[in-house]
């Protein structure tokens, strides 16, 4: 199912997001968030679970979607609301009781087929222009991992991780998580 879309004003937005649909706000553009897949939970409960153990008694911290993150950069000139599968925060000044404000270390985003044009331009797009570190994209049909670090201003792809292969952080040392552990259904 294809994310759908609807173009509103910030004040209109603001009371859609009041119901229970999961939605993402693109100045202006409202995108509809389909329910995951059941692979898709899958895949995102395994990677969180490497992710916490990581970073676990580190001074960031993981979370997992559904939680609003309304990113922010130095002009205030965009407004932009995600709900990214997994994200990084170490700036926590952010933090609210159920919404995040600002720019996460690293975001991970499981591609789906119905929407993998969300993910793969727009939202590398978005991301990059906030200035987010790193962003991984985890295709479940492939069973592949590709990883994107930001640098001079753009994102630059560090690899393509697929079959028995540890998908390697750029930002955080030490941090790898291997591919069997992410695609396995046990």
């Amino acid at each position: 199912m294809t994310p759908e879309t609807k173009i509103v004003s910030l004040e209109e937005f603001l009371e859609m997001d009041k119901g229970e649909d999961r939605l993402e706000y693109f100045n202006g553009e409202v995108i509809y968030l389909p329910s995951p897949s059941v692979d898709h939970q899958r895949i995102l409960l395994n990677i969180a679970a490497e992710f916490r153990n990581y970073f676990r008694s580190k001074s960031c911290e993981v979370f997992i979607s559904p939680l609003d993150v309304w990113l922010t950069n130095k002009d205030k000139t965009d407004i932009v609301k995600v709900q990214p599968d997994l994200m990084v925060v170490c700036d926590k000044t952010g933090l609210m009781e159920n919404v995040y404000e600002g720019v996460p270390a690293l975001i991970i985003e499981i591609i789906s087929t119905s929407n993998q044009t969300h993910d793969r331009i727009r939202k590398y797009i978005t991301y990059m222009e906030f200035g987010i570190k790193e962003y991984w994209m985890i295709n479940p049909k492939l069973k592949t991992i590709e990883v994107y670090i930001f640098e001079e201003d753009e994102y630059k792809q560090t690899a393509i991780y697929k079959g028995d292969d540890c998908a390697v952080s750029q930002t955080f040392s030490g941090l790898k998580v291997h591919l069997e552990e992410v695609f396995t259904n046990e």
